[in-house]
């Protein structure tokens, strides 16, 4: 599998949210994936006809640095946020399209309970933009429980 497996890394997206990772402190795990994944030359390829996954190297914690207001408990901007940005891929690269995204990923780890209602709400939303079996796709594994399948 190591010979095999490529990785497209969709170069999209603004910084801080996207390509900036955060490498220290409890959410440094998606910024070392992100960090690493980037630096990668086994497994990354820049060819996305080459790819069997393609990764979206967003951070969750920048995502809520940059957009969420404190203490609104509000996180319609942030789920706005991440469903235009997804719209945009689908949009512009045949990718997406391919397969609905199923071979798509990204790494959050937040501990921000907000972040999965943010994930149910892009879920419950894209059904209207014609991608039925999206929801079947995502599962959350979260760092301080089981992994759970969300279903609408």
């Amino acid at each position: 599998m190591e010979l095999l497996l490529k990785v497209y890394i969709y170069q999209d997206g603004k910084r801080p949210i996207f390509h900036e990772p955060i490498l220290q402190g409890i959410y440094s795990s998606e910024g070392w994936f992100m960090k690493l994944m980037e630096e990668n030359r086994q497994f990354v390829t820049r060819d996305p006809e080459k790819a069997h996954l393609f990764y979206l190297p967003y951070s969750a914690k920048q995502l809520q640095t940059a957009l969420y207001v404190p203490d609104s408990h509000n996180i319609r901007r942030l789920s706005f946020f991440l469903r235009d940005h997804v719209i945009m891929l689908a949009a512009k690269y045949p990718f997406w399209n391919r397969t609905r995204g199923s071979d798509h990923f990204l790494v959050a780890c937040h501990d921000w309970v907000g972040i999965v209602n943010i994930l149910i709400f892009i879920v419950m939303n894209f059904q209207s933009f014609q991608i039925p079996s999206f929801y079947n796709l995502i599962f959350l594994i979260l760092s301080f429980a089981s992994p759970i399948h969300l279903t609408p």
